[in-house]
């Protein structure tokens, strides 16, 4: 009688634990396996160059147009892979003699290069009742 009621019982016990096990996927690899290249970690020196861009606007810079939008917090690795919420942007990257856009998600210390000149973001505001800025420092 004894065994009767066992295998019932741990068969709803099986059951029970198969249904408290997670059911997530496994984390999402990033877009790349490559870790960002920052500026922040760069032993070169920069210059005074400084370029502000309001966000939904774009600026002609180094041959490209290059517009700022969605600036909010997000999760970001930074050059050794730390994950953390930062203040970002997405750069949307037009060359200006072809039809080429590319769009990056940059933040305070991410480099960007437009074709032979490279860019480091400077600062990344939400701004509050009024659009948010970027601030890109140009190497030398």
């Amino acid at each position: 009688m004894v065994k009767n009621q066992l295998m019932p019982t741990a068969l709803v016990a099986l059951a029970v634990i198969a249904c408290a096990m997670p059911t997530t996927t496994p984390a999402k690899t990033p877009k790349s396996q490559i870790l960002p290249l920052t500026c922040i970690s760069l032993e070169k020196p920069m210059t005074t160059d400084e370029i502000t861009i309001q966000e939904n606007t774009q600026a002609k810079i180094s041959n490209y147009f290059v517009g700022v939008g969605n600036i909010w917090e997000r999760e970001q690795p930074d050059a050794q892979g730390v994950i953390a919420p930062r203040m970002s942007a997405t750069l949307a990257i037009s060359e200006l003699n072809s039809e080429q856009t590319r769009h990056e998600e940059v933040f305070v210390g991410s480099l960007i290069s437009l074709g032979s000149d490279r860019y480091c973001v400077v600062n990344v505001d939400e701004g509050n009742s009024t659009p948010g800025t970027l601030t890109m420092r140009k190497f030398p």
